[in-house]
C-alpha cells in the first residue's frame, strides 16, 4: 500500500497554484463570473423569502426560492466541472493556459460533472440517514431534548462528511480526467488506508485559506446586531439580514480567492493520484 506524503503533496499543490496562477485565472474566470452573478441573485432571493417566512410562518413562500437554489447548485456543479477539467489538464501538462478566455464542455467535463453530482448525492444521502437516526433517538427518549438530538445530528454529519470528503474529494478530479473507471468507486479503492494523510492534506491546503477569508469577512462585514437575551427566531432573523447585507462582500471574496482554491485542489488531486495510481513498472534497458 502506497502512503501519501502529506508535506510533499501540500508543497506540490502550492507550487502549482503559485506558479500557474495567471493561467488558472485565464481558464476559470468566465465560469467564475457566471457563478458569482448567479450566487448573488439566488441567495438574495433566498434570504428575502426566508425573512418573509420567519415573519409570516408560511412555508409555501420558500418554494420558488428552493427551486431556484436547486437550479443554482446544478449550474454550479456544471461550471466547476468545466473549470476543474481544464485546470487538472494544466497540472498534468496536457494543455496550456489560454491567452484570454476558455470555456468548453465535452465528454471529460460531463464525466467530471457526474462525479460531482454523485458526490453531492452521497452527501445528501448521508445527511438524510443521520437526520432519520436523530429523530429515532429523540422518539425513543435516548436524547433528553431536541437540542441534544440536533447536536448529535450535527456531530454525526460532520464526522461522516469529513470521511467522505477525504476519501473522495482529492482524488475525484484527477480520476475523472485520467481514467475511465467509475470515479467514486475508483477513488474509494485508491484512497484505502490513507484517510489520515488525505485529511491532513485537506486541512493543510484549506485551513489557512479559510482562516484568512474568515478574518477578512469578520473585519469588513462585522457581526449581526442582536439584542442580548433575544429569542432564537429574532437571532436567526438578524443573522439572515446580516448575511443579505454582506452578500456582495461574500461573493466578491469567493470570486477573488477561487483561482487559488481551485489551483490548490487540482494540484493536490494530480499529486495524490500520481502517488496512488497502480501502474506497471517498466525497466528501460540500454
Amino acid at each position: 500500500m502506497r502512503r501519501i506524503p502529506v508535506a510533499q503533496t501540500i508543497r506540490d499543490a502550492y507550487i502549482f497554484a503559485g506558479t500557474n496562477l495567471g493561467g488558472i485565472i485565464g481558464l476559470i474566470w468566465v465560469s467564475m463570473v457566471m457563478i458569482t452573478v448567479a450566487r448573488f441573485f439566488t441567495f438574495y432571493r433566498f434570504y428575502n423569502d426566508f425573512i418573509d417566512f420567519l415573519a409570516s410562518g408560511n412555508g409555501a413562500q420558500m418554494g420558488p426560492a428552493m427551486l431556484m437554489m436547486m437550479g443554482y447548485l446544478v449550474a454550479v456543479m456544471l461550471l466547476y466541472a468545466v473549470m476543474f477539467t481544464a485546470v487538472i489538464q494544466l497540472a498534468l501538462g496536457a494543455r496550456t493556459a489560454p491567452s484570454v478566455i476558455h470555456f468548453a464542455f465535452g465528454p471529460l467535463e460531463w464525466r467530471m460533472f457526474r462525479a460531482f453530482f454523485a458526490l453531492a448525492g452521497l452527501m445528501l444521502l448521508v445527511a438524510a440517514i443521520v437526520m432519520v437516526g436523530a429523530n429515532a433517538v429523540l422518539m425513543l427518549g435516548a436524547a433528553k431534548s431536541q437540542g441534544a438530538a440536533g447536536a448529535f445530528a450535527i456531530m454525526a454529519m460532520l464526522g461522516i462528511g469529513v470521511v467522505v470528503l477525504a476519501r473522495f474529494l482529492l482524488l475525484a478530479p484527477a480520476i475523472a480526467v485520467n481514467e475511465a473507471a467509475p470515479v467514486l468507486r475508483r477513488a474509494w479503492t485508491l484512497s484505502a488506508g490513507n484517510f489520515l494523510p488525505l485529511l491532513g492534506v485537506l486541512l493543510g491546503l484549506f485551513l489557512p485559506l479559510l482562516l484568512v477569508v474568515s478574518l477578512i469577512d469578520a473585519a469588513v462585514g462585522g457581526k449581526p446586531d442582536v439584542t442580548p437575551g433575544a429569542t432564537t427566531q429574532v437571532q436567526m432573523l438578524a443573522a439572515v439580514m446580516h448575511a443579505r447585507q454582506t452578500l456582495s462582500l461574500t461573493c466578491g471574496l469567493g470570486f477573488f480567492f477561487s483561482p487559488l482554491m481551485i489551483g490548490l485542489l487540482a494540484g493536490a488531486s494530480v499529486s495524490v493520484w500520481r502517488t496512488l495510481k497502480d501502474e506497471p513498472k517498466i525497466e528501460i534497458l540500454a
